[in-house]
């Protein structure tokens, strides 16, 4: 039984509960007025693992074979800030600025962060849609929710963790009460 409750500490930890290991979240919309800067937000957390390498990457219409929002791309090129490595890794956020917004930027935006643990292991959020407006529009805009929508990402983030804990809190203890039920004169 002290293997059994073994081996199921270690998957706990080692399988990237629930199914994932890297799980992302984005705003679903953002609007934005022609002309303007808007920050795309994407948050990330991994589960289990202890990541100090990854990267980041944005794409529009669809991850991975859409065209990626870059400043390599001659439609972004010089229209696109990123956040720094420390922010990136510490702060598990994958934020991208979008300057001088135009009308056409209009669409849906993908995160996707990588990892690497021996193998690549990526995440991908569902979508933020970008609704851009010209400028005589703008009062039609409804209020900006970035505020709340970091402090709900936050709260996402510590629940997970408190999941993962939990979860391992859980096993623990039914292996611990299994085991001195099972037997009581052995100590642990």
């Amino acid at each position: 039984m002290k293997i059994i409750c073994l081996l199921l500490i270690i998957l706990t930890f080692s399988s990237g509960f629930p199914s994932q290991i890297i799980h992302v979240w984005q705003t679903p919309v953002i609007w934005a007025v022609e002309g303007s800067s808007i920050t795309l937000l994407c948050y990330f957390n991994i589960i289990g693992k202890n990541a100090t390498i990854g990267s980041y990457k944005w794409y529009r219409h669809v991850v991975g074979s859409g065209p990626e929002v870059s400043n390599n791309n001659k439609f972004f090129h010089g229209r696109i800030t990123r956040v720094d490595s420390n922010e990136f890794i510490h702060g598990r956020s994958a934020f991208i600025t979008l300057h001088s917004v135009e009308f056409s930027d209009s669409g849906m935006y993908y995160c996707e962060v990588i990892f690497n643990f021996g193998q690549e292991i990526s995440g991908e959020g569902n979508g933020t849609f970008l609704n851009v407006t010209a400028r005589d529009s703008s009062s039609m805009m409804p209020p900006t929710m970035d505020f709340i929508t970091q402090r709900l990402f936050t709260i996402i983030n510590i629940l997970m963790v408190a999941l993962g804990v939990s979860m391992f809190l859980t096993v623990l203890f039914v292996c611990l009460y299994y085991n001195h039920r099972v037997f009581p004169d052995q100590k642990m």
